[in-house]
C-alpha cells in the first residue's frame, strides 16, 4: 500500500523544558519516520519543499530506508524552514517560524494522489493552496486524513506563532474523512460548542470522523452510524518518563493510519495511535525514532 504525506518538513530546534536542547528534523519527518517504522512493507511519499541547504542531508536520510520515496520533495533555492520551540511546561511552548516557504499548489500533489491514504498535515498553516485541498477532496475524501494543526495559528512580524481564528475553516473541516486536533486547537474552534458532538454536528458530515487529541486525557472520537452519532473516549497509555512531547500528534496520526489502512477499525486505529504518540513522548526529536517500536512494546508490557 501506498501513503502520500503533504505538508512542511522543519529543521527544529527544540528548547525543553528540562535537559539539553534538541536539533532534529521535524514537521512531517516525524510522519515520514513513524510510518516507515511502523510498516516497512507500505510505501511512504513525503510531498513538501526542502531548502537547497537540507537537500543532500534529507535525501541521503530518506534513501537509507526501503520504503520512502523522495519524488515528492521540491527542492527551492532557499533555506529549509525553520521552527524554534521554547518549552515553559512539558506541554506548553512558544513557537518561531523562520524561512517560510509558499503553499503547495495541486500540481505540487496530483502526482502522488492515488494512493491508499493521504495525509495533509498543516505544518505551518499555509503548506496546501486551499483551492488544491478542495479539489484533492473531491476526489480522495474517503482517503484523506487532515490534522489540523497549525491552520489555527497566525504569525507575527518576529515570524513568533499565535493561536488564531481562520477564515472559512469549514471548508477545511468538511473535506476529509478523518480530521485530527489536539485540545487547543478543538477550544479555539469550539466556540459555543457544549461538547465535541455539538462541534460534530456544527461542522461536519456524516461521513466524517472527528479525532480530539487530549494529551494525558488520551482522545475522542466522534463519528455517525446507522443516523446515529456515536462518541467514544479512549484512555492515553502511561508515560514512565517524558522526555519531548513534539511531534506527538504527528505520531498520533500516522499510527491511525498505519493501523487503519490494516484492520479498517477506526477504534483499534484511536487505540495504536494513542500508543504511538505515547512511545514519541519518550524519544528525543527524530533522531531517536528507530527506537520507536521496542519503546511501543516496552510500554505496552507496563
Amino acid at each position: 500500500m501506498r501513503i502520500t504525506v503533504i505538508g512542511t518538513l522543519n529543521k527544529d530546534l527544540i528548547l525543553p523544558f528540562t535537559g539539553a536542547p534538541i536539533e532534529s528534523f521535524g514537521g512531517i519527518f516525524y510522519d515520514i519516520a513513524v510510518l516507515s517504522n511502523l510498516s516497512p512493507e507500505n510505501e511512504i511519499i513525503p510531498v513538501s519543499f526542502i531548502g537547497e541547504d537540507v537537500e543532500t542531508t534529507v535525501k541521503a536520510i530518506l534513501n537509507k530506508t526501503s520504503n520512502v520515496s523522495t519524488d515528492g520533495l521540491v527542492t527551492l533555492p532557499e533555506k529549509n524552514h525553520k521552527v524554534i520551540l521554547e518549552y515553559s511546561s512539558p506541554n506548553k511552548r512558544q513557537e518561531k517560524s523562520l524561512f517560510q516557504f509558499p503553499a503547495l499548489t495541486w500540481e505540487h500533489i496530483a502526482p502522488f494522489v492515488d494512493s491508499d491514504m493521504i495525509i495533509v498535515n498543516l505544518i505551518s498553516g499555509w503548506d496546501l493552496e486551499k483551492e488544491a485541498f478542495l479539489q484533492l477532496s473531491k476526489i480522495a475524501r474517503d482517503r484523506l486524513y487532515l490534522d489540523v494543526h497549525y491552520l489555527v495559528m497566525g504569525l507575527d512580524n518576529l515570524g513568533r506563532r499565535h493561536l488564531r481564528m481562520p477564515e472559512n475553516v469549514e471548508d477545511w473541516l468538511s473535506g476529509s474523512k478523518f480530521v485530527q486536533m489536539n485540545e487547543d486547537e478543538y477550544a479555539l474552534l469550539a466556540g459555543g460548542c457544549r461538547n465535541e458532538v455539538d462541534f460534530y454536528q456544527k461542522y461536519m458530515k456524516d461521513d466524517q470522523v472527528l479525532i480530539a487529541t487530549k494529551s494525558v486525557n488520551g482522545a475522542v472520537l466522534v463519528y455517525q452510524r446507522d443516523r446515529l452519532i456515536g462518541q467514544k473516549q479512549l484512555p492515553a497509555f502511561t508515560i514512565p518518563q517524558i522526555i519531548d512531547t513534539t511531534g506527538c500528534g504527528d505520531a498520533f496520526g500516522a499510527g491511525f493510519a498505519t493501523k487503519y489502512l490494516e484492520t479498517g477499525d477506526m477504534i483499534a486505529s484511536a487505540k495504536y495511535a494513542n500508543l504511538t504518540a505515547a512511545a514519541n513522548i519518550m524519544l528525543r526529536g527524530t533522531n531517536e525514532m528507530h527506537q520507536l517500536l521496542e519503546t511501543m512494546e516496552m510500554l505496552q508490557v507496563e
